[in-house]
């Protein structure tokens, strides 16, 4: 752990740093720092996906982005910052671009992982949405719902086995504040979809898309799109109870 010394020497190298700047380039810097002294609420629920470290240099970074920026984190930042706090602590991590691996975006330490985010207007905090689990293009060959479960089981479970485990990073909140919720969305209740049959899809759609309603348990857990218009799959629906939170932030937006 840096001590005090360590500390003094950081922060004198910031001091002779900003001399170099000019007005403006201190200006906004300041405005940033004066950001960072105001704080940020936040918890860290799970300790098996970030690191307490990791979790650290994360918080940081969201802080560092939002003193600037009242836009919700986009996914390539959510991944490239990912990226960089594992990296920080001495993980062996890299945004992924393997053909073999194709549904993953992250892989740390061997380990693959499948990265989602979502930020809509009007987001409901209790249920997620995932606009595009994989994309599709076997969807134009339904030719009726009688084709959808083994299309399913083929594509999605196949689609799930790429990578080891799935995250997604929620930002909602007001004018005032944004919240983020960094939740774990357990494979093995997307794959439940795998269990469905024909009368659970509706009929073709004009786009030559279907849906179904997948339940666990008896109780309802998503509704499983095969949207045809643009060849994705979508998750909506999917009850937050059924995936773990791991980390949550809540940070006041620019003045």
């Amino acid at each position: 752990m840096p001590g005090e010394n360590d500390k003094r020497e950081d922060i004198d190298g910031a001091i002779a740093a900003l001399k170099n700047l000019s007005p403006i380039q201190v200006e906004v810097l300041t405005s940033i720092i004066t950001k960072f002294a105001e704080g940020q609420n936040g918890g860290h629920l799970r300790e098996d996906f970030l690191d307490p470290e990791s979790f650290e240099y994360f918080s940081t970074r969201l802080a560092a982005h939002h003193a600037s920026s009242g836009i919700a984190l986009k996914k390539e930042n959510f991944e490239h910052i990912l990226e960089q706090s594992f990296k920080r602590t001495g993980h062996n991590a890299a945004r992924s671009e393997s053909a073999v691996h194709r549904g993953a975006d992250l892989e740390v330490d061997g380990a693959f992982f499948s990265l989602k985010t979502e930020a809509a207007k009007g987001l409901k905090p209790k249920s997620i949405t995932i606009s595009k689990m994989m994309e599709a293009r076997w969807i134009r060959d339904l030719e009726g719902p009688e084709d959808a479960p083994e299309k399913v089981r083929e594509k999605l479970l196949s689609h799930l086995n790429d990578y080891e485990r799935i995250f997604i990073l929620r930002s909602y909140g007001d004018e005032n504040k944004v919240r983020y919720d960094l939740r774990e969305i357990p494979k093995d209740i997307l794959a439940a979809a795998g269990d469905l049959n024909e009368e659970a899809f509706g009929k073709l759609t004009k786009a030559g898309g279907t849906s179904a309603e997948v339940t666990i348990d008896g109780k309802k857990a998503f509704k499983l799109v095969l949207d045809g218009s643009v060849e994705k799959v979508t998750i909506s629906g999917l009850d937050v109870d059924l995936c773990p939170l791991h980390a949550w932030w809540e940070l006041g937006r620019p003045g």
